[in-house]
């Protein structure tokens, strides 16, 4: 290959990865009430232990997420449970005087999104394309003393890939907007573990 083709070449392709750096949005689908991070001024703190697992579904069957994506979503977990300001500790393993096993589950359109983002790369983003991630957040929460609870709760984000969204990506960013998401999933477990009597009320 010619050295002065070769410039090209690299140069279209950096032109295609800042375009799709720069061309996508995502924007959550606010299914669960937003919780307030501010931490609790008073009440009773507990002890808190979870477990956490995670996958996927995006094209018909489960798989299970890796260990960098049980990560993910436990950072967003123990975020969430340390901002509550309900707990006095919130560790891995077993044994707290409230205890999490938790599932998160993507079964978002991912061969919609592939498809459609392959169109709209290959148009230069002139043609939009996206797809959603929707989350399945099971949470099993029982206490020292043998109460338990199920809980169940769905969010999301859509991401779009198109070239007016130029201006809007900064402000939409999915390494931002997803961690969000995961997080004010968890949230929302405190207020219904409070409710149901298995965390001192605030």
């Amino acid at each position: 290959m010619k050295p002065a083709l070769r410039s090209t070449l690299l140069l279209l392709s950096f032109l295609v990865a800042s375009l799709f750096a720069t061309s996508c949005a995502t924007l959550p689908k606010n299914q669960l009430p937003k919780v307030s991070g501010t931490p609790a001024a008073t009440g009773k703190k507990v002890s808190l232990t979870y477990t956490i697992k995670s996958g996927h579904n995006l094209t018909g069957s489960r798989t299970e997420g890796t260990a960098q994506q049980n990560g993910i979503y436990e950072k967003a977990l123990v975020s969430a449970m340390e901002k509550s300001g309900r707990f006095s500790s919130v560790k891995s393993g077993k044994g707290g005087a409230v205890h999490l096993d938790v599932d998160m589950l993507n079964h978002g359109n991912g061969g919609l999104a592939f498809v459609s983002g392959f169109i709209s790369g290959f148009s230069l983003f002139t043609i939009p394309g996206g797809g959603s991630d929707n989350y399945t957040l099971t949470a099993n929460a029982r206490t020292a003393s043998g109460r338990s609870r199920e809980y169940r709760l769905d969010d999301g984000a859509t991401t779009v890939f198109w070239l007016p969204l130029i201006f809007a990506a900064p402000f939409a960013n999915p390494m931002q907007v997803m961690p969000e998401v995961h997080e004010n999933m968890f949230a929302n477990l405190v207020p219904a573990m409070e409710r149901d009597g298995l965390i001192p009320r605030n």
